[in-house]
């Protein structure tokens, strides 16, 4: 084990490669595991089938959700991207009943005045729901909604309900997980023979080609449904698990090629991650160790700006610069939508020379996440750094 006291790699006796490791954690941090896997199905699947379309309902947007709306009532729907909604119950009797929704990947597609109120609008939106109340309850009769700019962001208004937003959710964001080619230890096989009524909530982790734990740790209800010996033979079982992953996205099909580029290990070149889509860079982050900038003052650093064609691609690119191939910087980039943290300040000061930055003023050109919607994202990324104690010198 490391310091930290998690498990410093996974052992593998067999010729088969070792990809997943099920893990359980006591209160005290202890970990026990309760098998290795070849692989796993079910952890992948395109974000278009968890779809939904959802309408709110008699809504005062603000910032830049009302100019979605107007641009939307003017041209075409609207990509937006997140938008976090606070569920208010008027007929609440106890405090502190409210319900937290998270949507992503929110398109405004129609807007026209609200038949309940002309002064007010009835926005409706495609988006995938990404995560919503742990105690999920009946839609209450009367709703007071708040929306909020992504994670933590600003006010982007107000609205008196959202339809179809509570009740059954599509048969396709059901999605049990099969461990294909797992060796079982005790502790599984007890579960087998004695279940556990709601199952057990641990960890698949993901693990590189050495069997050492790669940073991505997918929360999972463990309460087995089927156990055959295995299409790999030999000793090695596939056990189906009716549970299911605790967030509700699963990753996409496009983040599998970046997970076989992290089993190799961590990169060792620059720019490893550009080859991949907008998802793929996304997934890449999640693999990357936080880089807390320069300690020598006055230190420089150069920023490759060829493939900051996305968001996450400049984040890439940022992380890579300060850090170095595998590293991500600390920032929390939702201070861009309001979030009250505000950023923190660099270490020290360092001066980041941004090279062929105009690739990424014009791929961000229309894209904008502050509350208000008056910057673009380049914009607005520049003007962050700079408050957190970055000289940026654009080439």
């Amino acid at each position: 084990m490391d310091e930290d006291g998690s498990l410093r790699e996974v052992v593998w006796g067999r010729d088969l490669p070792l990809r997943f490791a099920l893990v359980s954690e006591e209160w005290d941090g202890e970990q026990t595991v309760w098998a290795r896997c070849v692989d796993a199905d079910g952890l992948f699947m395109d974000p278009g089938a968890f779809r939904e379309q959802l309408t709110l309902l008699g809504c005062a947007p603000t910032g830049r959700l009302l100019k979605a709306a107007e641009r939307c009532a003017r041209h075409a729907p609207v990509p937006f991207g997140e938008l976090h909604l606070i569920v208010s119950d008027l007929d609440a009797e106890m405090p502190y009943t409210d319900d937290y929704w998270e949507l992503d990947d929110v398109v405004v597609i129609d807007s026209r005045p609200s038949a309940e109120d002309p002064t007010r609008l009835d926005l409706v939106v495609e988006c995938v729901i990404t995560d919503e109340p742990l105690s999920y309850r009946k839609e209450p009769a009367r709703t007071d909604v708040i929306l909020l700019n992504g994670t933590s962001g600003g006010p982007l208004g107000r609205c008196r309900r959202v339809d179809n937003l509570y009740g059954d959710r599509p048969a396709s964001a059901r999605r049990p997980v099969r461990l294909v080619g797992c060796e079982p230890s005790p502790s599984l096989v007890r579960r087998m023979v004695h279940p556990r009524r709601g199952g057990d909530e641990l960890e698949l982790w993901l693990l590189d080609r050495t069997g050492r734990p790669t940073p991505v740790r997918e929360r999972i209800t463990v309460e087995i449904d089927e156990c055959r010996p295995s299409t790999l033979g030999g000793a090695l079982i596939d056990v189906t698990l009716n549970g299911e992953l605790l967030r509700r996205m699963p990753s996409p099909p496009a983040a599998r090629p970046v997970w076989d580029a992290w089993y190799e290990g961590p990169p060792r070149e620059r720019n490893a991650w550009a080859r991949f889509p907008t998802e793929g860079r996304s997934e890449w982050l999640q693999f990357t160790e936080v880089c807390l900038g320069p300690e020598e003052p006055g230190a420089v650093r150069e920023l490759d700006g060829r493939y900051a064609t996305d968001i996450p691609g400049l984040h890439c690119a940022i992380g890579e610069a300060v850090g170095g191939p595998g590293y991500r910087w600390h920032q929390c980039w939702n201070a861009l939508r309001g979030c009250q943290c505000g950023g923190e300040a660099s270490w020290v000061p360092f001066t980041l020379v941004w090279h062929d930055a105009d690739v990424a003023r014009r791929a961000l050109a229309g894209v904008s996440v502050d509350t208000d919607g008056e910057l673009s994202y380049f914009d607005a990324a520049v003007s962050f750094l700079e408050r957190m104690g970055v000289t940026v010198a654009l080439r």
